[in-house]
């Protein structure tokens, strides 16, 4: 039931391979499954399809992405967000002020935590938000993510992100190491790629393979991270893409059900 309204969705046979995928759909109760990843994107849709927005304005989004990212903890780079958030635009385009702000113990759970790398993070934003005048909303998702590539101290993953959040966008991937690891895991990147250097290759895959397993990437992107980081590392480390060696049943994304079944 959704609302007062019942809502349905077929998933084929476990063994039945992906459309364009050599991977078999495996079972929805099978975490890193694609059938699960389509479940719970579907289930996700349902009910916060627009879960992901942070700020109010672009320029709040794209504050909010640079406070987080690589080596800070969700908690800490919201908490550092709604903290700068309030600050003026001349503010926000000074180093000092916001490197100040930054330096300041914040508050999470009734305990205080220091925000790291204020230093280099205060100098991204104050450019930044210098930078990002000259930059148009009327471009198309792709353009505008490629755009924001341009300002200091956002590369593709963070620009992705931003265009993600602001415009619920499914022409872009965030391509963080929880995505990473659980499409590697699915057998979807080539051996050899690495996210600095082939990221518009392995977010093409990503996407060609949310198209084929009918999951919104938006939608998708969360579930994975969300996921991922909860997963104890014991079942973590089973999602692993199998070795070129191994026999031609694996290479199909054959999981271990026993680790991987929900209760």
């Amino acid at each position: 039931m959704h609302g007062d309204q019942t809502v349905e969705r077929q998933f084929p046979s476990p063994h039945q391979r992906i459309a364009g995928h050599r991977i078999e759909w495996g079972r929805i109760e099978e975490i890193g499954s694609p059938a699960y990843w389509s479940a719970q994107s579907w289930l996700w849709e349902l009910d916060e399809p627009e879960h992901y927005r942070l700020g109010r304005t672009l320029r709040e989004e794209i504050l909010a992405c640079l406070l987080g990212g690589y080596g800070i903890p969700a908690e800490v780079g919201l908490a550092a967000y709604h903290r700068l958030r309030i600050l003026s635009t001349d503010e926000l385009r000074d180093a000092d002020v916001v490197r100040a702000n930054l330096t300041r113990p914040l508050e999470i759970q009734g305990r205080p935590v220091r925000y790291r790398f204020a230093n280099q993070k205060s100098g991204y934003i104050a450019a930044a938000m210098s930078g990002m005048e000259v930059i148009s909303e009327d471009l198309d998702d792709v353009t505008l993510r490629d755009q924001l590539v341009e300002l200091p101290g956002i590369g593709l993953k963070t620009a992705s992100w931003v265009v993600r959040n602001w415009r619920g966008s499914d022409q872009v991937s965030i391509l963080d190491i929880h995505i990473i690891r659980a499409a590697t895991g699915l057998g979807l990147f080539e051996s050899g790629w690495q996210v600095g250097r082939d990221y518009r290759r392995m977010e093409k895959a990503y996407l060609r393979f949310c198209s084929a397993i009918d999951a919104r990437a938006s939608i998708l992107d969360s579930v994975m991270w969300m996921t991922m980081r909860q997963l104890p590392s014991s079942i973590a480390l089973t999602l692993k893409a199998p070795a070129p060696s191994t026999t031609q049943s694996n290479r199909r994304g054959k999981f271990d059900t026993g680790q991987l079944q929900l209760v």
